[in-house]
């Protein structure tokens, strides 16, 4: 072995809506290229790594949204591995992805592209991945790879951890050498990301245990993906991968634990009361002032969602509690929709514009909305958002962004000079909170809205999922079978 290790990182990262009209496009990944990569990495810099010599060549990230386009994929896919090519010497490779990509015409893209990445690398060269849980993994990535794990939290907390456990792993192997198996087993359950929090049961007492169950003898990482439910892909299902140097230990516990994410599948609800959009809005409003806030969680956009479906706000600001009385007050969050923050920058602070919101990138699911209100807010200082514009409706604070946007954390509010600790109501496009936002809301509701992302994945008209599938099916028998894998060290 080389003193030091020449540790090849690349990747591609988002997650992708089939059931959503939008296409993601090159100029919506933020691309980041050689030692640029490096602070998503700090973990290399400390004593533990310092026999790699990282070689970053290229990682491409963007919001989640629809079904990647082939050209976009294909060009960044070349890039990857002109890069990798132009690297010269390779000891290991590093594929940082997420696992829920969607390529127009591509049924695994993931395993695509590591299998462009194995034919450069050879056979032999050692191959590290992490991902998201919401990943869709299958025996081709698998197969393709020698060591794997994912996220054990969801809000996804752990991500630098798991990343520093993905390149741990390579280390150790590196220094013990010997084989490696690696156990898959494919779980016919499929859950919508509001009912895979691991804050709550069952998706805690689901993770909790694999910390120490990666400890066992033989055994090196125990990994459970909940699986990605908005892309109608024969991948879509939970997976159990455990990885180890003991090929009875490895399948045995990839076994148990897919028994017991199977024995589970029943015990899957969302974490918070959920309704339509009136609904959660008359039993928000029962229970008086505070902060509550509403998640319109069908047209998510950090689950694959346009973000632009109007059902939720249509019913906000038509009810009669934020018709301007001050009976009750609401901050909206968001519209992604250029076209009318350019009438509200034509305009100007303190104008009133008439809008029509929304419809435009998912009219499938949604509607231009007819709104007028007064231009509270204008500001150009958030770099995904682009230019933001606060209208105020009634007594209704809708947020208007010029590029679809997240609110995940209160200086999002503060930055436009709004605070949801200050309002009765604040609907975000998102499925469980993320920890800021819990952390201030008394209540939360779920809104079951339309869009790409319906939380209620029963009535969603999957073709292509492999069945018998739970929920989609429940009355079938099922035994886990794991598929095993190998690989051996070779010295470079």
């Amino acid at each position: 072995m080389n003193a030091t290790i020449r540790l090849a990182i690349a990747g591609i990262h988002i997650e992708s809506s089939t059931f959503s009209p939008l296409r993601t496009s090159k100029e919506d990944f933020m691309a980041t290229r050689g030692e640029e990569m490096l602070s998503r990495y700090p973990f290399l810099e400390t004593t533990e790594f310092a026999s790699i010599k990282p070689v970053p060549l290229a990682h491409f990230r963007a919001i989640p949204g629809g079904q990647v386009r082939r050209g976009c994929y294909e060009s960044m896919k070349q890039e990857i591995l002109d890069r990798l090519t132009e690297a010269g010497r390779i000891d290991a490779f590093y594929f940082d992805i997420h696992g829920a990509m969607a390529v127009e015409g591509l049924p695994d893209a993931e395993a695509d592209l590591l299998a462009a990445l194995r034919e450069r690398l050879g056979p032999d060269l050692p191959i590290t991945c992490s991902s998201d849980l919401h990943g869709n993994i299958t025996d081709e990535l698998v197969g393709g790879i020698d060591l794997i794990t994912t996220y054990r939290t969801a809000p996804h907390i752990d991500w630098m951890e798991t990343r520093e456990r993905a390149v741990r792993l390579l280390l150790g192997w590196f220094r013990e050498k010997g084989r490696i198996f690696r156990a898959r087993v494919g779980i016919p359950v499929l859950v919508s990301g509001e009912m895979s929090s691991t804050e709550a049961e069952p998706g805690r007492g689901l993770y909790a245990p694999l910390e120490s169950e990666s400890a066992r003898p033989g055994i090196l990482d125990a990994s459970l993906w909940v699986g990605y439910a908005w892309a109608d892909q024969g991948r879509s299902m939970a997976s159990v991968v455990v990885t180890g140097t003991d090929q009875a230990a490895v399948t045995t516990l990839a076994s148990e634990i897919a028994q017991r994410y199977w024995q589970a599948r029943e015990e899957f609800r969302f974490g918070s009361p959920s309704g339509s959009a009136n609904e959660c809005l008359e039993a928000a409003l029962l229970l008086g002032h505070g902060t509550i806030f509403l998640s319109d969680a069908g047209d998510n956009p950090t689950a694959g969602a346009a973000g632009d479906v109007t059902h939720t706000l249509e019913a906000l600001v038509s009810h009669p509690a934020f018709d301007g009385n001050i009976t009750a007050s609401a901050i909206f969050a968001s519209i992604p929709d250029p076209a009318a923050v350019d009438v509200c920058l034509t305009a100007g602070i303190g104008a009133t514009v008439s809008l029509r919101l929304g419809g435009k990138l998912d009219p499938i699911h949604g509607r231009e909305l007819p709104l007028t209100g007064c231009v509270l807010k204008l500001s150009d200082h958030d770099p995904v958002a682009g230019w933001q514009a606060v209208v105020k409706v009634g007594s209704v604070n809708v947020i208007v962004t010029q590029h679809r946007k997240p609110f995940h954390k209160r200086q999002d509010f503060l930055a436009l000079g709004l605070d949801p600790l200050l309002h009765t109501i604040t609907v975000v496009k998102i499925g469980y909170l993320e920890p800021e936002l819990k952390a201030m809301a008394r209540h939360h509701f779920l809104v079951l809205s339309p869009g790409a992302v319906p939380p209620k994945i029963d009535a969603i008209p999957y073709e292509k999922v492999i069945r018998p599938l739970y929920p989609l099916d429940d009355r079938f028998e099922w035994q886990p079978s794991p598929r095993l894998f190998h690989s051996t060290f070779s010295t470079p």
